[in-house]
Order: structure tokens, then C-alpha cells, then sequence
């Protein structure tokens, strides 16, 4: 199979985009540390302590609790589910159907003949059961009952499609919904033990423990949102793309069921 240079730069454009990220990331990690114990060490000894041993993420997941682990348990089932979903929709074009245009374009034309095969060798999802609705709109399964058989089957399989495009999008919904809500979570139960350590000190509050506690507690906040955005943004691309192939359904099948019916109409 031939591929031209820009179905080649299409194809590898999510390799090339992570190998221009892994730079950055790095830096962000490294910036990451340097403020963790910056702060650390404005507020005490020992925490600039453990953010200089273990790292952010050690730092994080021992002061953060079991609601940092929550989410990161909710972070280990979404990006499965994240990578999967990308590699099946870049695999079947679901963001190019400019090939399916064009064979609608073909069929407007009244250029029928082997549209149905060409349909067939198309990625997008659609284009299979375009292909069907044509052969048969165009065997005489348009009229009479035939037809309403014909609409109904077709729209059967229509919403089965879409079913299984749009299937586990709606775990990504979810934790990009939850996360956020444990890490506030952890972040109230934190307050409250820092707050109920400065109300038991002897003489008086200590601001230094006090802003300690606080820093500590925000920071299973900070994770829950770090987790829940790039999910919130994958889940939107996810289900926009369904969106758009089922407008593309719609719009294709019901042109195909009003043009072969007219002409059998027409014929008669």
C-alpha cells in the first residue's frame, strides 16, 4: 500500500508531536521540583527535607494520602482507554472524511457505477455502510416496503456504529469529572488536620505550621486537576468526532433513500 507524504505526516504526526514534548516535559518536571522545594523550604526544614530526597512525586504521594492514590488509580485506567481510542480513530480516518465526500460527490453526479466498491476500501467508519445503502437503494430496495425495511435497517446499523464508536468515552468522562472532586476532597481533609494541629498548639497559632499544612493539603487538588484536563480535552475530541460522523450518516443515508426513491417514482 502507497502512501503520499501527507497521509505519511498525518500517520506519524502523533509520534513526531511526543518526541517535540519529551523535551518540555522534562523541563516541566525539573521546574516542578524546583518550586516544590522552594516552598518546602520556606515553610520548614523538614519538608525542604523530604522534597530534596524523594521528589515531587515522592512528596507528593506522602503527604497527598489515599486520595492521591485514588487518582492516580483513576489516571492508570484513562490512559489505556485515551491511547486506545486515538490509534482506532486515526486508523479509520474518523478525522479525514474528505474520501467520503468525495463519493458523495460521485454519487450526486449520477457516477454510480462501482461507488459501492470504492466505498468499501475507504478507512471511515461510515463508508462501508454508505456503500451498502447505495447497492441496495439502487437494486429496487428503495420502494414500497422494501424500503421502509430498507430505512430501518440501515438505521439499525447506523446507531450500532455509533455505539461503538463512542464506547468506554464515557470513562474519560468520568474521571475527568472525578478527579477534581477527590483532590478537593483530600484537600478539606487536609485543611482540617492542619487546622486541628494549629487549635491544639500551646501558645498560640504557628503560621509556619499552619502554611505547611495548607501547601500539603493543596496539593491533592493541584494532581486531581493536573489528571482531569487532559482527560476533559480527549473526551471532547472524542465525542466530536462521533458527533460529526453521525451527522455525516445522517446527511448521506437520507440523501441516498430521497434520490432512489424519487427516481424509482420517476420510472414509473
Amino acid at each position: 500500500m502507497r502512501f503520499t507524504l501527507s497521509e505519511i505526516l498525518w500517520r506519524g504526526a502523533p509520534i513526531l508531536l511526543i518526541s517535540a514534548l519529551l523535551p518540555f516535559a522534562a523541563m516541566a518536571q525539573e521546574t516542578t521540583q524546583a518550586v516544590t522545594g522552594a516552598v518546602a523550604g520556606a515553610v520548614g526544614e523538614a519538608a525542604s527535607e523530604g522534597a530534596d530526597e524523594g521528589g515531587f512525586w515522592s512528596l507528593l504521594f506522602d503527604k497527598g494520602g489515599v486520595v492521591t492514590w485514588i487518582i492516580a488509580i483513576l489516571s492508570a485506567i484513562g490512559l489505556p482507554i485515551a491511547a486506545v481510542k486515538t490509534v482506532q480513530f486515526i486508523r479509520m480516518d474518523i478525522w479525514r472524511p474528505k474520501q467520503v465526500e468525495a463519493a458523495m460527490m460521485r454519487y450526486r453526479a449520477g457516477d454510480v457505477r462501482g461507488l459501492a466498491g470504492d466505498l468499501e476500501d475507504i478507512a471511515h467508519p461510515g463508508a462501508p455502510l454508505i456503500a451498502y445503502a447505495i447497492a441496495q437503494a439502487h437494486r429496487g430496495g428503495s420502494k414500497g416496503e422494501a424500503g421502509e425495511l430498507l430505512r430501518e435497517e440501515v438505521s439499525r446499523r447506523a446507531q450500532y456504529l455509533l455505539r461503538h464508536l463512542g464506547s468506554n468515552i464515557w470513562v474519560l468522562e468520568l474521571i475527568a469529572a472525578s478527579a477534581p472532586l477527590f483532590g478537593l476532597l483530600g484537600t478539606v481533609l487536609g485543611m482540617i488536620v492542619a487546622f486541628q494541629g494549629v487549635g491544639q498548639g500551646s501558645g498560640g497559632a504557628d503560621t509556619a505550621l499552619l502554611a505547611a499544612g495548607i501547601w500539603e493539603a493543596l496539593l491533592t487538588t493541584a494532581f486531581g486537576l493536573a489528571v482531569a484536563l487532559p482527560f476533559s480535552i480527549l473526551a471532547a475530541v472524542f465525542n466530536n468526532a462521533v458527533d460529526n460522523t453521525r451527522d455525516l450518516l445522517e446527511d448521506a443515508l437520507t440523501e441516498i433513500m430521497v434520490r432512489s426513491a424519487t427516481g424509482a417514482s420517476a420510472k414509473a
